[in-house]
């Protein structure tokens, strides 16, 4: 009797996300489809005190959200990874972290920032190619970390980030990415090489091996090991990418490139994120290597979802993703008429980083809030947020691009996106994918794997709306007012307005005297 032989299944490729409040994981197929999704909060990551991060909340995380993904984990033939950064973490031997992790908003990091701005040169600058603050100059975290751990710094073997401690947990071999080691102040960029400083290590006594190996995002670090895909349920020996961090693995998962559409992210932090050609040392917001060889990526931050949920409470709507839900619903309500009732939120709740570089919130809900279930009121919050997307935004982007990407937990539900276009007075094309650094992740594999390039997901348009047009103008006005009054900062220019006025280059002592007025 003849028989038919089967056919393999097409291949598969698992994007690993590892964000700041939960784990996103996506099965891709080669040709785009999203097989399947999921999500799993790891809360307790960030209940190990100010300024520190726990990865065992990760581990788990990340192991429940494939375990979510079965059955369709036999077909997978490569695993794509990318983390949130910065947090620095100190490993032993085997990649084990042996004390929780350091964030970039830790309140000791300012004064070993210090010591790293004043230990490079002119020279070092220039390679660095960044505006330096602790986000940025997380090498710092080293001298940190010997200062209050320092049984663990002595027992190291690794200093690395986020993504140094999953790829060794995953094929047992040690790395960081370069758009990783972009925010340590220690790597040298905008000559290609992506190689540490050693001199400035020195400087540091930052030994120098420590520092995983830089290679780069689209290559293999290794095969996945036996126990590694025992506990998350994958095939073992698949090979394991580098990958990158997660805005830049959004921004792969689009296409980005110099000269294109801008990306807005709109998750627990709202990053915009602009492809350039070579970095600008004249701009404040983060840069760092892209993904792709010889490109670089202007990230401007601010915290988006964590401010949304903080004035949800304020208006008594409770706490969590439907209390914010249910602000926005309400804010979608609202009139052209009913804004000049409308409260004025500055939405900054926690540490930002670049452009702003605020070392502590500033936050602030000024006006009469007789009845805070109106949709006035519920307004007034979401636009107070958005307008911050809009000032961070017009900072890295400059004012010829009129039209960008956003991508968030938007669904199929108008509002949010809606409300965005008519803040920004911009086009919006919504990419509705709250899982698109995952994407980004599992299309790196397709990418090096496979030699094909992923189509970006598809985005749907989104106009500001006439008649909300003259009253988001006079309400950004009066905004803008209000920010600088309560945050005692001077209002951000476009980045156009920034090249014009600062000239040619920032010269480097400007830059030092102006990192450390910040920092202080």
């Amino acid at each position: 009797m003849r028989t038919t032989p089967r056919h393999a299944a097409p291949a598969t490729y698992l994007g690993i996300d590892v964000g700041t409040s939960a784990t996103k994981a996506v099965i891709l197929a080669s040709d785009g489809t999203v097989v399947a999704r999921s999500r799993i909060p790891h809360p307790a990551a960030r209940g190990a005190g100010p300024g520190r991060a726990d990865p065992s909340a990760w581990r788990a995380s990340i192991t429940a959200a494939v375990r979510d993904l079965a059955p369709h984990t036999d077909t997978i033939a490569g695993v794509g990874t990318d983390t949130h950064c910065p947090t620095a973490l100190l490993l032993d031997g085997k990649g084990e972290p042996l004390v929780a992790g350091i964030t970039w908003d830790h309140p000791g990091l300012a004064e070993p920032t210090e010591q790293l701005i004043a230990a490079l040169e002119p020279s070092h600058r220039r390679l660095l190619g960044n505006h330096l603050m602790p986000a940025t100059a997380m090498g710092a975290a080293h001298r940190l970390l010997q200062l209050i751990e320092p049984q663990a710094a002595a027992a190291a073997t690794t200093f690395g980030l986020a993504g140094t401690w999953l790829g060794q947990w995953l094929t047992g071999e040690r790395a960081i990415d370069p758009t990783q080691a972009s925010y340590t102040g220690l790597m040298a960029s905008t000559d290609g090489s992506c190689r540490w400083l050693t001199d400035v290590m020195q400087r540091l006594d930052i030994p120098p091996q420590q520092l995983p190996p830089v290679r780069p995002s689209l290559s293999v670090l290794g095969p996945l090991l036996a126990t590694a895909a025992a506990t998350l349920g994958l095939p073992a020996g698949i090979p394991v990418l580098v990958g990158s961090g997660d805005t830049p693995a959004a921004s792969y998962a689009l296409g980005t490139e110099p000269g294109g559409r801008p990306l807005l992210i709109m998750g627990t932090t709202h990053v915009v994120s602009n492809a350039l050609a070579s970095p600008d040392p004249r701009a404040k917001a983060l840069q760092r290597v892209d993904v792709r060889a010889g490109r670089w990526l202007i990230n401007g931050v601010i915290n988006g979802g964590d401010a949304l949920a903080e004035g949800a409470e304020r208006l008594g709507y409770g706490q969590g993703d439907i209390a914010v839900e249910a602000l926005v619903g309400n804010a979608f309500q609202a009139q052209p008429d009913d804004l000049a009732d409308a409260p004025i939120f500055i939405p900054h709740t926690r540490p930002e980083r670049g452009p702003l570089w605020f070392a502590e919130p500033r936050t602030a809900l000024l006006g009469a809030v007789p009845d805070p279930a109106t949709p006035a009121a519920a307004r007034g919050i979401v636009e107070g947020v958005l307008f911050a997307d809009r000032m961070i935004i017009e900072s890295c982007i400059g004012g010829q691009q009129r039209t960008l990407y956003a991508s968030g937990a938007f669904g199929y539900e108008p509002e949010l996106p809606q409300l965005l276009a008519d803040a920004l007075d911009r086009d919006i094309l919504v990419v509705d994918e709250s899982h698109l650094p995952a994407i980004g992740a599992a299309a790196m594999c397709v990418d090096v794997l496979e030699g094909k390039t992923v189509s970006p997901p598809r985005a749907r348009l989104i106009r500001p709306r006439p008649e909300w047009r003259a009253v988001v103008s006079e309400r950004w006005q009066r905004y803008q007012q209000v920010w600088s009054d309560v945050t005692k900062s001077p209002l951000l220019g476009t980045l156009d307005e920034t090249i014009e006025t600062l000239g040619p280059a920032t010269p480097q002592s400007e830059l030092q005297s102006l990192n450390r007025s910040v920092l202080t």
